[in-house]
């Protein structure tokens, strides 16, 4: 165990959108911040991740975050629905896949032939590339050549501490998001790694807040002072839940907002969870299951809104809304959700919104009644924290309240619990999790009249079978 804190923490947070190296303070402050566009390639031979811009500013950032803090502790933290493929030299044998790209439609028959069943890994094929086995085998079959390259496979999370340290690892939240590649229950390689012959490319797993290796030269600049420590790294979102576990709740339902909303319940047991509602589970740092639901709730929002401000959202629009019928129907992408069946048919029925306000009011109304629905997918019944966009937009969470009569909603004042997460990660000592206060504001439920009636009708509509 470890004598000491670091005195300061950096989290590399590989976003989609931004990349971004946050210094932290062993309290969970936040200090000071670089940010960068992250950048995607249109191909050949798919859409894929420039991994460079991380590195440039990885390359400046941490010795000017380590003049105002000795960076003891780096943090890796990205999203996890990307792979590496490493060759010999620890050069990248392949493009590091885009999870926006589409495989060709016999690439997806054959997978659906081979892809582990849902009581192995509780999660379904996700749309487009989202699902790391679906890329793999992709990879495999259309490019066998530079696949036979491939000595090593690494998340991406884990691409980011290889980069900054030269040392490959997978760790259990970046291996668990969804992936394929393990079976949730015995936390082994799943019974697709081993048909396809796989195995031996996964390094070992690390912990998340283990040193796995120290930063490079080319990354300490001429006089870093920290020890420069890289650890495991982790998921995203479980980094995002783990705030919540180190603040000591236990029993709640978090539902994390932004691109994607995705609900996080611990106590939620396996067996409620049903394929098609695209329920699934997350592994935290420590190994335990949390069972989660989700769909793209940020993009959905903003298709529905039609890039409308969402300050500009009214209990009064809402209630012309409901008393009008006017029913924002699911989906409006075709990437999976809690009601089966209904991607890409979003559609609005009855008056339209007659203005600016209204229209961000639908949005409002309808992501309450989404999330709504992803908290009935997991049997949410305990407290619901929401954090991230939606924790600041007042009329969905009151909305969301009305919806959830039985359950408090809390709105987390933090404005990053990904990086905050993250940091905390660097602070777990054998196991043992830091205590971190957070700031939870309990969200006065709307008094939208007849919605009760209204929301029982659109999910009437919203769960029937095509005519």
């Amino acid at each position: 165990m470890r004598s000491k804190k670091p005195r300061g923490i950096a989290v590399v947070d590989v976003g989609y959108t931004n990349t971004k190296i946050a210094l932290f303070l062993p309290d969970g402050t936040m200090v000071a911040e670089h940010k960068v566009v992250s950048r995607h390639l249109d191909g050949p031979p798919y859409p894929h991740i420039d991994p460079e811009p991380m590195v440039a500013l990885c390359r400046t950032a941490l010795p000017d975050l380590d003049r105002i803090l000795p960076v003891d502790a780096i943090v890796p933290c990205a999203h996890g629905a990307a792979m590496a493929c490493l060759d010999a030299e620890g050069g990248l044998a392949l493009p590091i896949m885009d999870y926006i790209s589409q495989p060709p439609s016999e690439i997806i028959a054959d997978y659906r032939k081979i892809a582990p069943k849902f009581d192995e890994t509780y999660c379904t094929l996700l749309p487009m590339a989202l699902t790391h086995g679906l890329q793999l085998y992709w990879q495999q079959r259309a490019f066998p050549g530079s696949f036979a390259r491939v000595k090593t496979l690494v998340p991406w999370i884990q691409y980011v501490g290889f980069r900054l340290s030269g040392e490959a690892v997978t760790e259990i939240s970046s291996m668990s998001c969804q992936t394929h590649l393990m079976n949730t229950r015995t936390q082994e390689l799943s019974s697709l790694v081993m048909r396809q012959g796989w195995t031996q490319l996964f390094p070992r797993i690390a912990n998340a807040w283990e040193t796995i290796g120290y930063l490079t030269s080319e990354f300490r600049g001429s006089d870093f002072r920290g020890e420069g420590r890289v650890l495991g790294g982790v998921h995203d979102s479980t980094a995002n839940f783990m705030r919540y576990v180190c603040a000591g709740l236990d029993h709640f339902t978090l539902v994390s907002t932004g691109t994607w909303s995705i609900s996080f319940d611990p106590s939620t047991p396996l067996s409620q969870l049903v394929e098609d509602r695209d329920t699934n589970t997350n592994t935290d740092v420590l190994g335990r299951t949390v069972a989660c639901s989700r769909f793209f709730g940020g993009k959905e929002f903003e298709i529905v809104s039609g890039g409308v401000p969402a300050h500009l959202a009214t209990f009064e629009a809402i209630a012309r809304l409901v008393a009008r019928g006017t029913r924002a129907l699911p989906s409006f992408t075709d990437s999976g959700g809690p009601v089966p069946r209904k991607g890409a048919k979003g559609r609005i029925d009855g008056a339209q919104p007659v203005d600016d306000s209204e229209r961000v009011s639908l949005a409002a109304l309808y992501c309450a009644q989404m999330v709504s629905e992803q908290l009935d997918a997991i049997a949410s019944k305990h407290d619901i924290i929401v954090d991230g966009p939606y924790s600041q937009n007042s009329v969905l969470l009151a909305v969301l309240s009305q919806l959830r009569p039985g359950q408090r909603v809390l709105a987390s004042d933090l404005r990053d619990g990904t990086t905050a997460g993250a940091a905390a990660i660097a602070l777990i000592d054998g196991g043992k999790l830091p205590t971190i206060e957070l700031n939870l504001t309990e969200i006065k439920a709307a008094a939208i009249p007849g919605l009760a009636e209204y929301h029982a009708a659109w999910r009437i509509e919203a769960y029937a079978s095509e005519s």
